[in-house]
């Protein structure tokens, strides 16, 4: 098996924005907009990141936290306004439950924080996004494992989801959170010409391509690794530190070799896989990553 190694340069995040230019919450109830704007529907206030941000606040020994605590861990004086707006938006994901003014984690945001294998914890982050019902309905709608006009998903989102008011912003979050549940390959940038999503493998039976979608790779290009075997894969490489920032990927074809000795059959077959590592310093990282691949047997 050979292996390749992309380095990207990490971009510095967005700055957030001014919270009085957000949109309204994941309750579906839009907020009032200028008489100059279109009204239209509401839609999730944070992206998945976020939202694990900020559940880490709530203690993980007792998984709750009160509502005017957990308020003032976000930095609000009390608990009204826009947490109320955050709060909606983790009840979205699935990741919260309010129960006599006691916010709690629900199982599905325990696996997310604090599973204990990263396998578990991504795939609970991919169900947290697919909970979210106008990130499902787009997600469903891409085809995956192939190239997808942005353009098209902006007019989706407009004409059938019925987002109006913001609709570019709601493609950075949803591209946000596809992109921290694992299901984006490359960078989420919303000026993109094209995203490419990756397949959500996940129980319960979730759907996550449109009906009748035809979604056959060829034979040579390169698919995500299934996330199960991320892990091991990256292990393998000597690089499991970086498995934050890294991506991989396999050909679905490769060179096969024949032997055949002492009555058997012994078929061979080398499949290149790439991993793609976002590097925070690049004069840093590449020689580390150099050093780790070489002392692993793989030469560079």
């Amino acid at each position: 098996m050979s292996v390749s190694a992309t380095i990207e340069e990490d971009l510095p995040s967005d700055a957030a924005e001014t919270e009085g230019s957000l949109p309204p919450t994941g309750s579906g109830a839009p907020v009032k907009a200028p008489a100059s704007r279109k009204h239209g529907k509401g839609f999730i206030y944070m992206p998945l990141r976020d939202a694990d941000e900020a559940l880490r606040k709530i203690d993980h020994h007792a998984k709750e936290m009160s509502k005017e605590g957990f308020a003032r861990a976000l930095g609000h004086d009390a608990p009204k306004g826009r947490f109320l707006n955050k709060l909606d938006a983790l009840k979205s994901f699935m990741l919260i439950e309010v129960v006599n003014d006691m916010v709690k984690l629900t199982p599905l945001a325990e696996d997310m924080l604090y599973a204990g294998s990263e396998g578990s914890r991504a795939k609970a982050r991919a169900k947290a996004f697919l909970s979210c019902g106008d990130f499902k309905r787009t997600f469903v709608e891409v085809p995956k494992n192939q190239d997808h006009s942005t353009q098209y998903l902006l007019d989706y989102v407009r004409g059938k989801i019925g987002i109006v008011n913001e609709v570019e912003r709601f493609l950075k979050l949803f591209l946000e959170s596809a992109h921290f549940a694992g299901l984006l390959e490359g960078e989420p940038n919303p000026l993109a010409k094209s995203i490419r999503l990756r397949p959500a493998v996940l129980e319960g039976g979730i759907a996550t391509e449109p009906a009748g979608a035809a979604n056959v790779p060829s034979p040579d290009q390169f698919t995500p690794v299934p996330l199960e075997e991320v892990d091991s894969a990256l292990e393998s490489f000597g690089l499991a530190s970086y498995r934050d920032r890294s991506e991989l990927s396999q050909r679905n074809s490769g060179k096969v070799e024949l032997k055949i000795a002492e009555g058997k059959i012994t078929v061979e077959v080398q499949r290149p896989v790439r991993v793609t590592i976002r590097a925070a310093d690049l004069m840093a990282d590449v020689p580390a990553i150099l050093q780790l691949l070489k002392a692993k047997g793989f030469e560079a």
